[in-house]
């Protein structure tokens, strides 16, 4: 029974970060925010090189999930082949993952006292 309550503990504490992660608001605005300045930009490499720039802001300031978003924005819409938005959003993907992890492991632990 302990066992069965501690993989639902995990399961919730796993979605809420995940679900979490990019819901706090930072001063460095939105992605939709970065979408329209993107568009003042008269190439499509301009363009691109400033979303990435936008991503990796949001990445550094542990904003994974508004990293992502910027980044998939960059592939969906700017540059399919964009190597550095492909490389941020593996990287912010395993920050959310290492988190949920951490997470995980800390509601085990106080679940079951170690």
């Amino acid at each position: 029974m302990k066992a069965l309550l501690a993989v639902g503990c995990i399961v919730a504490l796993c979605s809420g970060i995940m679900i979490c992660a990019g819901c706090s608001s930072k001063p460095l605005g939105s992605v939709s925010e970065a979408i329209q300045n993107s568009q003042t930009f008269k190439t499509v490499q301009e363009k691109a090189d400033y979303m990435v720039k936008q991503a990796e802001i949001f990445y550094n300031s542990k904003d994974f999930q508004k990293a992502i978003d910027t980044a998939q924005y960059v592939l969906n819409n700017i540059d399919r082949e964009s190597e550095p938005a492909k490389a941020l959003i593996e990287k912010a993907k395993a920050q959310l993952q290492a988190a949920a992890q951490k997470a995980a492991t800390d509601a085990t632990n106080k679940l079951f006292g170690k």
